[in-house]
Formats: C-alpha cells, sequence, structure tokens
C-alpha cells in the first residue's frame, strides 16, 4: 500500500533542516511542544540550526537554536554536553536546563531535541534569575563560556528506534524527521526514513494543518520534522476518520500489518528548507 536529516532553522512556519539526530518522564506544564516552538520562534524569528552552527560560538550569543544531538556527558541534574563535532566548530557544547524538565530517554543512543537561546554561561546571573544554587565545581571549564540556555527539550529518536522499541516511547512527547510517503486522508500520512529498508514507515495522525494535494508544502517525498505524542496504534483512528472510506476488510488487513507499530499523534509539522 506504502512506497517507500538535522535540526532546522525555523522561519515563518518551517523548520529548516539540519544534519542528524534525561531522565524521569517529560511533559510540558501546561504547554505541548508544538505551542512552545511557537511562542519560541514569535520571540526570535530567526531560529539557527546545527549546520549553521560551525562559526566561533560568541558569533551565536543572543540567538535562538535549535539542535538535535546525543548527550556526551551529563551535569548534574541541569546541565549536559552534546556529542557534535559539528556545533561551534567542534567545542564542546553546554545546555543548561534552568527549569529542570526532564526526558525518560530509553538508551544513551537517542538523541534529544533543544531549543534555546545562546547566551555566556554566568553562574551569578543564572542562579539570580532562575532562583537556583549552581554547583560551581561542574560548570569550572564553562564559566563565561557561551552555553545554550534551553527553553524546550524533546526526544527525538529515529523512525527506526520509534518501530524497534514503541513501547519505550508511548505517551512521550517526540520530535521526529523523515520523509513523507503516501497520504491515507488529509489529516493522516506514513512518515519514513530515508535509508531504512521498510515499507510501513510509521503512521502519522490528527494534522491540523493543509495536507491538500494542492499544497506542495507537504507533497509526498517532502522532508519534515513531526513533534507530537507516540500512542500504540488503535484501528478505530482508521474507523473514525470519514475521508478514509475504507472498507472493514481493508482496515482489518492494515492494523494486522500495524499492530505493533507506534502512531504518531501529531501536534505539528515543519517542512525542512532542504527539500529539492
Amino acid at each position: 500500500m506504502f512506497k517507500q536529516h538535522r535540526i532546522t532553522k525555523i522561519i515563518g512556519g518551517s523548520l529548516v533542516a539540519i544534519s542528524l539526530g534525561l531522565s524521569p518522564t517529560f511533559l510540558f506544564p501546561s504547554k505541548s511542544i508544538a505551542q512552545e516552538m511557537e511562542q519560541n520562534q514569535n520571540q526570535n524569528q530567526e531560529n539557527v540550526t546545527i549546520e549553521d552552527m560551525t562559526g566561533n560560538a560568541e558569533e551565536y550569543v543572543g540567538q535562538q537554536v535549535t539542535v538535535r544531538s546525543t548527550i556526551q556527558e551529563e551535569l548534574g541534574d541541569t546541565g549536559f554536553i552534546l556529542q557534535n563535532n559539528q556545533l561551534f566548530g567542534g567545542s564542546p557544547v553546554l545546555v543548561f536546563n534552568p527549569l529542570n524538565r526532564s526526558l525518560n530517554r530509553p538508551s544513551e543512543d537517542v538523541p534529544i531535541q533543544v531549543t534555546g537561546t545562546v547566551q555566556q554561561f554566568v553562574i551569578d546571573d543564572l542562579e539570580r534569575e532562575y532562583g537556583l544554587t549552581i554547583d560551581r565545581e561542574l560548570y569550572t571549564d564553562y564559566e563565561n563560556q557561551p552555553a545554550i540556555i534551553a527553553d524546550n527539550l524533546a526526544l527525538a529518536p529515529t523512525i527506526e528506534q520509534l518501530a524497534e522499541n514503541p513501547a519505550d516511547y508511548y505517551d512521550q512527547a517526540i520530535a521526529v524527521e523523515g520523509e513523507i510517503g503516501e497520504y491515507l486522508s488529509s489529516n493522516m500520512f506514513a512518515l519514513y526514513q530515508d535509508g531504512w529498508l521498510d515499507n510501513l514507515g510509521l503512521l502519522i495522525t490528527d494534522v491540523n494543518q493543509d495536507l491538500s494535494k494542492d499544497n506542495n508544502a507537504f507533497e509526498q517525498g517532502k522532508s519534515v520534522v513531526v513533534t507530537g505524542v507516540v500512542r500504540p496504534f488503535d484501528a478505530d483512528i482508521l474507523r473514525q476518520d470519514s475521508d478514509l472510506g475504507w472498507s472493514a476488510e481493508q482496515i482489518e488487513e492494515f492494523e494486522s500489518r500495524y499492530t505493533q507499530r507506534p502512531v504518531i499523534a501529531a501536534e505539528q509539522v515543519y517542512i525542512r528548507s532542504d527539500n529539492k
């Protein structure tokens, strides 16, 4: 039925592609990932991505960035070092998480996505602003150096990681990238990972954006980043979709293949700017 990567720059609602990619369950107090990303975008329209961050770190102070990477080292409960040689010309990148937002990271090789502002890491200023007591010994090497002060954190597994271990991600908010496959209805499509030999992909549901054939931004093959929540597959989502028009037999056949696959209930779909 179906045919058969990078952090991004957010400008005017699109996520510009970058190359790829904690610990109790991560929950936002009152806002969804999409809402927070939109708020961050409105506060600073120019959101630099990992591919752009190849120069000296000081060049990006004051700018909002979105980066995806695995974690090299954790520094207490509020900081970690990203493992990515592309960032800041290969220098270690400190991410400081002052609001102590946590992620249930299934394994160390699962990337995370961070959105935040680059600023000089000054312990006295951060303690005063956020009411924290920071372990100065942990951050000796980073004092007065540029760091990313996180506004938003999300798990950023690959589609393959999601498909292989879905239970690790159920009910968690994530940001996952891939290519749009076949559309099933006006708010449902399959998402594929480039280079992964699989003819099913992942099912993306509950999309509230214009996915019509006349909207070239979301045509098949386009690279996107989807934010949302991971759920177990439930055939009721097919039965309740009035646009689908499938028979009971078609739904049953689809269900037989997707039973073990997670579904992403989408909050937002962002187009990556490297689309051809």
